[in-house]
């Protein structure tokens, strides 16, 4: 398989406890620097921890209020089709199923434009303080959208982190937006 250039919603992030406690890093510099340098809003996101990780997941208020109303507005964009078929077929599908479902939904990845992507890049985070330490970020992505064709994949990151900007300020009226993901996927 193939890489491709690759939107989606961050639906869970994660970091090592013990990656965390080795860099001397607080979950306080964590959750600023990933909205800093990633440009994630975490006030979307539920806090919660394990014995060995540290997880931030959309909040189930999130998807439930934005998910629709962002996928009806960005889908006709960005596959140039208002009456795409299967984009039509997803949001009748989303709209006849709970919210509580819809994660499940896209595991079932029966829909180009909503499916988890186990194969999305992690990131690795590098803090402004002595020793330029860094951390590991896991992400579990809802792609919306995966581009077909060979990519060049040097100095690429912050070409995508430019698109991610540019994704937030035209969906600004959706806070949604503040957890798309752009990202290389195999």
């Amino acid at each position: 398989m193939g890489q491709f250039l690759s939107m989606g919603l961050a639906y869970e992030i994660s970091a090592s406890r013990d990656e965390l406690k080795e860099e001397k890093i607080s979950k306080r510099e964590l959750r600023k620097e990933i909205e800093k340098s990633l440009l994630f809003d975490l006030k979307l996101y539920d806090e919660t921890e394990t014995e060995k990780r540290l997880f931030f997941t959309l909040k189930d208020n999130v998807l439930k209020t934005g998910l629709i109303p962002f996928l009806e507005t960005l889908l006709p964009i960005v596959y140039q089709n208002p009456n795409n078929k299967d984009n039509l077929d997803l949001l009748e599908k989303l709209r006849a199923t709970s919210p509580s479902e819809w994660i499940d939904l896209a595991k079932e990845k029966e829909y180009d434009a909503f499916q988890i992507d186990e194969y999305g890049e992690s990131r690795y985070l590098e803090f402004s303080k002595a020793f330029r330490p860094s951390v590991r970020l896991n992400f579990c992505n809802v792609m919306l959208f995966r581009g077909y064709g060979k990519i060049m994949t040097e100095g690429i990151e912050d070409f995508m982190d430019f698109f991610k900007y540019c994704i937030q300020k035209t969906f600004n009226t959706h806070p949604i937006a503040k957890a798309v993901q752009v990202y290389i996927t195999g």
